[in-house]
């Protein structure tokens, strides 16, 4: 190792000292509490989810849940999850709806819930106002199945970049949407930057929720606009502390909130009431998330150490620490560290830099 590296050892002291600098004269530093909080998930932690596909509300399947699972979430800071509404379950995902039994469970461990709609969302020229009347329809029945309170939100999935449907075909299918809830549900989009900035100047949405897919139209634009209200930061995530050692292979996504829209996701809690948030707990969040700005960006195992991991460019870390030039980061969002990066390899979270196709891939740990 180079003399001029930082140890782990001077690395911690100077972290420390910084922090406590920070935090004033005679007064200790009390570490914000940056992890994420709100994870969704297209399948239910119940063990017995593969072994047949079950009816909408759990019929065959989803009945022997998986508590260390849900004591999992809560201890490592989570407090909302995102579930599904969708036409059908599928083959790998048999518990794919929300149930009522679910949504008891949820809040059984102190967790709020949130919805989002998504069937067969990659279908080109599937977002129209015709079929927007027959999904908002089945929303409502879900919703009535489940007990969702009225004013909460119900997120529609637009998983695709916008090539595969028409501007006209998306506003004509919100506006349908908005029609036919009548008020009684608020509106969410969960789509590429440039969905969720057309349905936004539509007024057609009160929740703009991005996907992890730099590469798609318009999404840097957005995010670095600062509309976004959630940003789906992580994905599939199946191997990370979070997930490990709990019975059968459970894949998440991890996401966050952008304080500067406000301290609500339109997700509720068992007694109907909206989940807000502590407005310090997200300006510490978003404030420790930076874009990578490299192509592949190495993470050593200590400053100027060995190499192991790596990010990619226009993907996020959380930033644990830093000092001296280095951060000490973690790159799958379970609150712990993979290693060190180069600060100056990272950018502020409205600086998202462009996409580039490269030979780096995001690494599932």
């Amino acid at each position: 190792m180079p003399e001029t590296a930082l140890s782990r050892r001077a690395f911690g002291a100077l972290a420390g000292a910084a922090a406590l600098a920070a935090a004033g004269p005679g007064r200790a530093a009390v570490p914000a509490d940056t992890r994420i909080h709100v994870i969704d998930m297209a399948n239910a932690p119940f063990f017995d989810r593969h072994e047949a596909p079950a009816g909408l509300d759990g019929a065959n399947a989803c009945t022997r849940p998986n508590h260390l699972f849900f004591e999992a979430l809560v201890n490592s800071g989570v407090d909302t999850v995102f579930r599904y509404y969708s036409d059908q379950n599928n083959a790998g995902l048999t518990c794919k709806n929300v149930t009522r039994r679910e949504r008891d469970l949820l809040h059984d461990h102190g967790l709020s819930l949130a919805i989002v709609y998504q069937f067969e969302g990659r279908g080109k020229d599937r977002y129209t106002g015709a079929r927007a009347g027959r999904d908002a329809a089945f929303c409502l029945n879900r919703a009535a199945a489940i007990g969702q309170p009225a004013g909460s939100a119900i997120y529609f999935g637009v998983d695709s970049d916008a090539a595969l449907n028409s501007d006209a075909g998306v506003l004509d299918y919100f506006r349908e949407v908005n029609r036919a809830f009548g008020g009684r549900y608020r509106v969410g989009i969960y789509a590429a930057g440039a969905r969720c900035d057309l349905i936004r100047r539509a007024g057609l949405a009160d929740f703009f929720w991005v996907p992890e897919a730099p590469a798609w139209s318009g999404t840097r634009d957005f995010m670095n606009s600062g509309r976004w209200t959630l940003y789906q930061n992580k994905t599939d995530i199946e191997k990370s502390r979070l997930t490990r050692d709990m019975g059968l292979p459970l894949a998440i996504d991890t996401d966050m909130l952008n304080p500067a829209q406000g301290n609500t996701i339109g997700g509720f809690q068992r007694d109907g009431s909206e989940k807000r948030y502590d407005a310090g707990r997200l300006q510490a969040i978003a404030a420790a998330r930076r874009w990578v700005t490299q192509d592949k960006l190495p993470v050593f195992d200590e400053p100027d150490g060995s190499v192991a991991a790596h990010a990619c460019v226009a993907r996020m870390v959380h930033v644990l620490d830093e000092a001296g030039g280095w951060a000490r980061v973690d790159i799958d969002e379970d609150g712990f560290a993979e290693g060190y990066c180069r600060t100056d390899r990272l950018a502020g979270l409205g600086q998202m830099p462009k996409w580039r196709r490269t030979s780096c891939k995001p690494m599932r740990i």
